[in-house]
């Protein structure tokens, strides 16, 4: 009865031992100092078969007969076989993996719902940025199309402002050619006037030259301070009361200004001098024109003369009754002073 028990005590020991420590080495054992049991280390499968051995127990208790009680209750039934490892922990597993699925639910769920609102809002933003983005395009399109406008007037203004600048001044330097052309013209002709007028004058002093020669003349009635006594015609019979009776003589002395001309008295005088200083003219009082005093000749009213006009030495006729020079009426103060002159040298009293 003790051996039996005491292999009953072993066998359990070691089931215990090979549940809580399958792959570990059993110690060795020696019950009533006698016996000697040493473990080696086992592999895979003998540590299956002593679990099933373990698991069995009750059996093997149920073989020893009798104990049922200490059999199937202690080590078949609730140690190892049903609710030990069956029942509680395959529940304890289900209940853990409802509700990790249901935290797994929960977890989902919230993150679905977030990413959601989090879509919804980037969506939003993108779309005010697009708007955004648009306005500004629009707004620098608007206002590069004014700059370029603006630039384009502007261009325009410099061009027209430049064309109208270049037309003034092409027309000034078309003005300015013309004035200096006309300037051009206008003293060549007067250079060229002046030198006629200076060979003019150059040949007529030579022609006066030549006429007054003294000698040319010689001695005549025209000699001596009483030449009026020795003219060989009429008396003199001529003077200021004729010359005012002449019929344009009026009006055309008042359009000329001539407020009178020379009397016998002045043109005597001028004779005497021109005697005495040996020359065969007087300057006209009043006129351009030089009398040859020795030229002048008389056929009834009418005396024939010669007279320089600055260029050249011209002969006159003149009726000093009527008063006309080369048959008509004289054209100027110059030639009624001539007229005068002449019909004073004469017939002048």
């Amino acid at each position: 009865m003790t051996n039996k028990v005491q292999k009953t005590g072993l066998a359990g020991a070691i089931g215990v031992l090979l549940m809580l420590q399958p792959a570990a080495a059993l110690s060795a054992f020696e019950p009533n100092g006698g016996l000697s049991v040493e473990a080696t280390p086992t592999s895979a499968t003998e540590e299956l078969l002593i679990s099933q051995r373990g698991g069995r127990g009750g059996g093997g208790s149920r073989g020893g007969g009798g104990s049922r009680g200490g059999g199937s209750r202690g080590g078949g039934s609730r140690s190892g076989g049903s609710r030990s490892s069956g029942s509680r922990s395959s529940g304890s597993r289900s209940s853990g993996s409802r509700s990790s699925s249901r935290s797994s639910g929960s977890r989902s769920s919230s993150r679905s719902s977030s990413g959601r609102t989090g879509f919804s809002s980037y969506s939003g933003s993108r779309q005010g940025t697009r708007q955004s983005t648009r306005s500004n395009r629009q707004t620098t399109r608007s206002s590069t199309s004014g700059n370029r406008q603006s630039a384009r007037t502007g261009t325009r203004d410099t061009r027209q402002t430049s064309r109208t600048d270049n037309r003034g001044t092409r027309q000034n330097n078309r003005n300015s050619n013309i004035d200096s052309r006309q300037q051009g013209r206008t003293s060549r002709t007067d250079q060229r006037q002046s030198g006629r007028n200076d060979r003019v004058n150059n040949r007529s002093n030579t022609r006066r030259d030549a006429v007054n020669n003294w000698d040319r003349y010689g001695n005549g009635w025209y000699s001596g301070s009483s030449w009026s006594n020795n003219r060989p015609w009429n008396n003199g019979w001529y003077g200021g009361s004729y010359y005012n009776n002449w019929g344009w003589y009026p009006g055309q002395a008042a359009a000329w200004g001539l407020a009178g001309m020379a009397t016998f008295g002045t043109i005597n005088s001028l004779v005497n001098s021109a005697q005495s200083s040996q020359v065969s003219y007087i300057e006209v009082p009043n006129s351009d024109y030089s009398l040859y005093y020795p030229s002048v000749t008389a056929t009834g009213d009418v005396v024939s003369f010669e007279a320089d006009n600055g260029y050249d030495t011209v002969r006159f006729n003149a009726n000093c009754r009527n008063g006309t020079l080369n048959g008509g009426t004289p054209t100027n103060a110059n030639e009624a002073q001539l007229l005068n002159a002449a019909c004073q040298v004469a017939f002048g009293e």
